[in-house]
């Protein structure tokens, strides 16, 4: 009965998103994946210099405040899509909307690469695994429809293709703060709303124990 019920909420929440407007206007279709495969990260440099994209997310991709997402390491692609997003309001902040909204889609792709090309922040030490996260990460739940992490992001949490981020070097309050966003509907550009989906059957505890999993240490 509980996966009965589970299913009917599941389907009518993808009535009600098919009918909505879109979460994102990115299409991962063959000139966007040529723009990005012909991207210049040395020209993202000189974008990122310009924009001063250090102010939020320091010299190398990684922040020095732990409410600010590390950019290094992320997959072009899905850096890509963020900042399309946010300059076509499809992701809200004020800030990088004032950032994005007079550079073009080529800019995006080659501030994307940019920052792809960096090292990611360095994990923190090996943290032990509950029976319970195990099967959250590995596993999923299928009581409550949930794919394994790893089946988005990675064994090792390194990220997927096109739309799925590298959450293995993220600080914690970050990734705790965007699952929450995704739980509340606050932030609303997941394709298919799968992590609002996501999050909103994870529990407050689960959210913090991934967080708390995949998180490198924060900022000195």
């Amino acid at each position: 009965m509980i996966r009965i019920t589970t299913l009917i909420t599941a389907m009518a929440l993808s009535v009600s998103v098919a009918q909505a407007e879109p979460s994102s206007l990115v299409a991962f279709d063959l000139d966007t994946l040529r723009m990005l495969k012909d991207a210049d990260p040395a020209r993202g440099e000189e974008i990122a210099k310009k924009e001063k994209c250090y102010k939020c997310h320091g010299d190398t991709g990684v922040s020095d405040d732990s409410e600010d997402v590390n950019i290094a390491g992320l997959m072009p692609s899905y850096a890509y899509k963020q900042m399309k997003d946010y300059k076509d309001k499809k992701r809200d902040s004020c800030d990088m909307f004032k950032k994005v909204r007079k550079l073009d889609e080529q800019q995006l792709a080659d501030l994307a690469v940019y920052f792809a090309d960096l090292p990611a922040a360095k994990p923190g030490p090996d943290k032990g695994l509950t029976p319970e996260l195990y099967k959250l990460i590995y596993k999923g739940d299928p009581e409550r429809l949930l794919k394994a992490c790893v089946a988005c992001h990675g064994r090792k949490g390194n990220g997927g293709q096109f739309n799925h981020p590298r959450i293995n070097g993220q600080y914690k309050e970050y990734l705790v703060t965007t699952m929450t966003e995704f739980k509340e509907e606050g932030r609303s550009n997941d394709i298919y709303s799968r992590m609002r989906y996501v999050s909103e059957v994870l529990t407050e505890e689960e959210i913090e124990a991934l967080a708390s999993y995949y998180a490198v240490p924060d900022p000195e």
